[in-house]
């Protein structure tokens, strides 16, 4: 009985041991994949800002300015192309929502980084139109995501809002876009655009640091979940296995024994038998002649 026991018991502790594994596997997955995508972030977004100040200066240099622009505005393109992706690939919703939040972030920032450095290589009027529809976007997309920063960030972006450099910087932007005078000089221009551009790229950053620290402890929650299902299973496991070997252990075992060792007939039995029968056997034939004797006389 403890052999058949044994062979059920040992294939489900098998079966735990698998499951857990394949948990604890496919945590360690995602919480690699979270970290990685964390990264990611981190460092396209550096990146990024490098593309940012190559194009400021390059912007300046004589030639065509509008093939640079172009240029530099694709690759920045393509980076923030392949940000959404990361935060599409996600693997836990929360992260991947946070992500997304830093990527139209920078998308956001991009823009009025884009949009300065036409302002300060000089517009035409071809280049208007794009510089106005680059304002735009960038306004639109900052109002919209605004309101999904954490709380600190929020606060911080309503004082950005309301505060001088803020007013002047909108106030240049505008004046460009329609073609008239700026109503502040070059200098207090530039120091508001200092102001607004430091202030968006550090809300920015502060967002890709949230997201990324999320992430990583998402990962390694995941992970400690997976390995503590995974002792539970296999405790459990090996505690039925140690039930079932003690009910094995005091089951009644059935002895069933084969003919050739039945135990052999005593001698003096098998002895009596053979005289009884010889005895009758002699008696009969006795009888048989005295009746012919009796009948012939």
């Amino acid at each position: 009985m403890l052999s058949i026991a044994f062979v059920p018991s040992a294939a489900l502790v098998l079966v735990a041991l698998f499951i857990g594994g394949f948990l604890v596997q496919q945590a360690i997955q995602d919480r690699d994949d979270a970290e990685a995508g964390a990264i990611t972030l981190a460092e396209a977004s550096r990146g990024i800002a490098s593309l940012q100040r190559e194009r400021a200066v390059a912007l300046r240099a004589p030639g065509s300015r509008s093939a640079t622009y172009t240029a530099y505005a694709d690759r920045i393109d393509t980076s923030l192309s392949s940000l959404r992706e990361v935060a599409r690939a996600a693997p836990d919703a929360e992260v991947g929502f946070q992500q997304t939040i830093a990527v139209e972030l920078l998308t956001a920032v991009e823009g009025m980084d884009r949009s300065d450095s036409l302002a300060v290589a000089g517009i035409d009027d071809e280049g208007r139109r794009d510089y106005a529809a680059t304002v735009g976007a960038y306004r639109s997309r900052l109002d919209a995501v605004a309101g999904k920063l954490t709380e600190s960030s929020r606060r911080t972006y309503r004082e950005l809002v309301g505060s001088v450099d803020w007013s002047r910087f909108g106030a240049v932007e505008t004046a460009l876009s329609a073609a008239t005078p700026p109503p502040v000089g070059q200098e207090a221009w530039r120091v508001a655009a200092g102001v607004v551009g430091r202030t968006l790229g550090d809300l920015a950053a502060r967002q890709i640091e949230y997201s990324a620290q999320l992430a990583i402890d998402g990962g390694r929650r995941v992970l400690s979940g997976a390995l503590a299902a995974a002792a539970a299973i296999s405790l459990l496991a090996v505690v039925v296995m140690a039930i079932v070997m003690q009910l094995a252990k005091r089951l009644p075992i059935p002895i069933i024994r084969c003919p050739s060792r039945l135990d052999a007939v005593p001698l003096t039995w098998s002895h009596l038998v053979s005289d009884y029968a010889e005895k009758s056997t002699l008696l009969a034939h006795t009888s048989r002649r005295s009746g012919r004797a009796d009948l012939s006389g």
